[in-house]
C-alpha cells in the first residue's frame, strides 16, 4: 500500500472552467458541508475558476453563510463585464493592444472590489492550505502560490506584497485573452505566468506523490477528492472554421483533453498501487451509471457544453450545474470515500 507514514491528510482539487466550474464546485462543497466533512479538508489545490472559489473557501471555510453569499455574488454578476468596463480607459486600451492581451491585474482588482478585499497572500488562513496553480512559460513547469512560498521546482521564493487576488488572476489568465504576467520573486528570479490549465487543468498535481526532491508544495495526500468541471469536451465542432482564433482554441482544447486524460491515468494508477489509498473523482462529464441516472441526455448536454468563461451563471443553468456537482459528490463520497463519513 505504499509508504503510509508520509501521507498528509485530505486534499481537494478544484479544476478550471470559469464560472461554470465555480457553480459545479459550489455544489460539491455544499454536499461536503451537508455530509459534515468540509472541515476535514487539509489542502485545496485549485486552477483558474477553481482558484476563485478555492480562495474564498480558504478565507471563509468556517462561515458557510458568508462563503455562500460571496460565491453567489460572483456567479450572479460574473467577472467579464467588470473587466471590460475597466478597459474603456484609453490608457488601458492602448496597453492591452501593445501587450496583445488584458493585464491580469485588472481581474485581480475586480476580484478585490467584489469579494477578496485586497487581502495579501501572506495574510490568508493557514488551514486549509491553499495552493493556486499557474504555468511558468520559461521552464514549462507548474508554478504554485501559497501563503508562505511561491514557485516551481526550478525556482522558488516569495513575492513581497502580492495580493491573493493577483495569485488567483495569474492562475486564471487564459492565454488567448490575458497577457503573460511577469513576476519577480524575492530571490530575484523572474517568472512568466499564464493559465494554470495549460499544465494541469484539474489541479491534482500538487496533491499526488512526487519523487522529485526539489519539487515544492507536494502534499502526498492519503485521500484525494477531485472536483472536475475543466473543459467542454465537445466530440464534434460543426462550426469550426479555418481562422487563426478557431485553430488556437481547438488546439488548446485538444492539448487540455490529452493533459486531462494523462492526469487521470496517473491518479488511477497510483490509487491501484496504493500510493493514493483513497481517491474520489467527481467529474461533471462522467458517464458512470451512478452519475447519469436521473439525468436526461438534454440536461447533461447543456451542462457539459456550457461555456467556460467568466460570464454570469444564473437561473436554470446555475441550478443544473450546482445540482450536478452536489449530487455527484454525495454519490462518490458515499460509495468510494466512506471512511470520511465514519470518523
Amino acid at each position: 500500500m505504499g509508504d503510509q507514514m508520509n501521507k498528509r491528510g485530505i486534499g481537494l482539487a478544484l479544476s478550471g472552467g470559469g464560472s461554470r466550474a465555480i457553480a459545479f464546485h459550489y455544489g460539491v462543497l455544499e454536499a461536503m458541508h451537508e455530509l459534515g466533512i468540509d472541515q476535514k479538508i487539509d489542502v485545496v489545490s485549485a486552477i483558474s475558476g477553481g482558484a476563485v472559489i478555492g480562495a474564498l473557501w480558504n478565507l471563509y471555510s468556517k462561515d458557510w453563510s458568508c462563503f455562500s453569499s460571496k460565491i453567489e455574488l460572483i456567479l450572479r454578476d460574473g467577472l467579464e463585464t467588470s473587466i471590460l468596463s475597466r478597459l474603456i480607459h484609453p490608457k488601458l486600451i492602448f496597453a492591452t493592444i501593445c501587450q496583445l492581451g488584458v493585464d491580469c491585474d485588472i481581474m485581480a482588482d475586480v476580484l478585490d472590489k467584489k469579494v477578496l478585499d485586497y487581502i495579501k497572500l501572506n495574510e490568508i488562513p493557514e488551514k486549509p492550505l491553499l495552493i493556486l496553480n499557474a504555468t511558468e512559460l520559461k521552464t514549462g513547469t507548474n508554478f504554485k502560490f501559497s501563503k508562505t512560498i511561491c514557485g516551481s521546482y526550478r525556482s522558488s521564493g516569495c513575492v513581497s506584497g502580492l495580493r491573493l487576488s493577483q495569485a488567483v488572476a495569474c492562475s486564471a489568465a487564459y492565454p488567448l485573452v490575458f497577457a503573460v504576467k511577469k513576476l519577480i520573486l524575492d530571490s530575484a528570479d523572474d517568472v512568466y505566468l499564464t493559465d494554470g490549465g495549460a499544465y494541469d487543468c484539474i489541479g491534482a498535481n500538487a496533491l499526488m506523490p512526487d519523487k522529485g526532491e526539489t519539487s515544492i508544495l507536494v502534499q502526498n495526500c492519503e485521500t484525494i477528492i477531485i472536483s472536475d468541471a475543466s473543459f467542454p469536451y465537445i466530440e464534434n465542432r460543426p462550426r469550426l472554421t479555418r481562422s487563426i482564433v478557431d485553430g488556437l482554441l481547438a488546439s488548446y482544447g485538444a492539448s487540455s483533453n490529452r493533459n486531462r486524460a494523462l492526469i487521470y491515468n496517473k491518479l488511477y494508477m497510483l490509487n491501484k498501487s496504493g500510493e493514493i489509498p483513497f481517491l474520489g473523482t467527481i467529474k461533471m462529464d462522467s458517464k458512470h451509471p451512478d452519475l447519469t441516472t436521473g439525468w436526461n441526455k438534454k440536461e447533461l448536454e447543456l451542462i457539459n457544453n456550457y461555456k467556460t468563461n467568466f460570464k454570469p451563471v444564473t437561473g436554470n443553468a446555475l441550478v443544473s450545474l450546482k445540482n450536478r456537482g452536489k449530487e455527484s459528490a454525495k454519490i462518490i463520497i458515499t460509495k468510494y470515500l466512506s471512511h470520511l463519513l465514519n470518523n
